[in-house]
C-alpha cells in the first residue's frame, strides 16, 4: 500500500510541538518525512472470526481472549476482527539513521513513524468497515490494554500468519518487531455499541506515560 504523506499535526503532537511549528521544525519535518516514506513498506493483514463462548472465556479463531476488559469490549459483538499492521523494518532503520545524524531528527522521525502506523491502521479499518456496511464496530483494542495480557501476541500473530505475510515477530518480552507494528482486536456487532472506557483510562502505561507527563495524549 502507498501513503503519500504523514499526518504532521499528529506527529507534532507526539513531540509536544504546536500544530504549526517554526520554519526550523518544518524543514526538519520535510527531510524526516521524505526519508521515512522512502524506507517503509506499510502493510496490514486481518481476519474475521465468529465469537465463541467457552468455559475459559470468549474466543475467536481458536484464540482465547483472556481478561475482563476484552470480554467487556466485545460483549455486544458477534464477530471479531484480528488486525496486524506494520511499517516494516525500514521504519526502524530510518529512525536509527536520523538519530545518528541528529538526536532531534531521530525524535521527529520516530514521531512521524508513530503517526504513520496509525494512518495504516485507519486505512485497514476503512476496508474492514466497507466489508460490513450494515454493522457497528468497537474501537481498536490491543494486547497490553487493561488486563488483556501482552503474551497473547504470540498466538495472535500465528492466527494471522503475520511472520510470513508481514515479517512481524516478537522479542523475548512479547514486544513486536519491527517496532512500528500494531496488533488490535475490533468487535463487529449488528446493533449500536455503547461507548466504553478508552485510551488512558485502561492503559497499563498510564502512570508512567511520557505523553501524559507532557500534558498530551498518544491518541485523540
Amino acid at each position: 500500500m502507498n501513503i503519500a504523506h504523514v499526518e504532521r499535526k499528529q506527529a507534532f503532537r507526539y513531540m509536544c510541538l504546536p500544530s504549526e511549528p517554526d520554519a526550523h521544525f518544518l524543514e526538519m519535518a520535510d527531510k524526516c518525512e521524505k526519508m521515512l516514506l522512502s524506507a517503509v513498506k506499510p502493510n496490514y493483514v486481518y481476519r474475521v472470526f465468529p465469537i465463541e463462548s467457552t468455559e475459559q472465556g470468549i474466543s475467536g479463531g481458536g484464540l482465547l481472549l483472556r481478561g475482563n476488559d476484552i470480554k467487556e469490549h466485545l460483549k455486544e459483538c458477534s464477530q471479531v476482527v484480528f488486525l496486524c499492521a506494520t511499517l516494516s523494518a525500514g521504519a526502524d532503520r530510518a529512525i536509527r539513521q536520523s538519530s545518528a545524524f541528529d538526536i532531534l531528527s531521530g525524535m521527529m522521525t520516530d514521531a512521524m513513524a508513530n503517526a504513520l502506523i496509525e494512518q495504516v491502521c485507519d486505512k485497514a479499518e476503512q476496508e474492514i468497515f466497507a466489508t460490513f456496511p450494515d454493522n457497528y464496530f468497537t474501537w481498536r483494542f490491543s494486547a497490553g490494554y487493561g488486563d488483556f495480557p501482552l503474551d497473547t501476541q504470540a498466538d495472535f500473530l500465528k492466527v494471522l500468519n503475520a511472520e510470513k505475510r508481514l515479517g512481524v515477530t516478537l522479542s523475548e518480552n512479547d514486544l513486536l518487531i519491527p517496532t512500528k507494528t500494531v496488533t488490535a482486536v475490533i468487535g463487529v456487532s449488528e446493533t449500536p455499541i455503547p461507548k466504553g472506557k478508552k485510551g488512558c483510562a485502561i492503559c497499563n502505561l498510564s502512570e508512567k506515560c511520557p505523553y501524559r507527563a507532557k500534558g498530551v495524549h498518544c491518541h485523540d
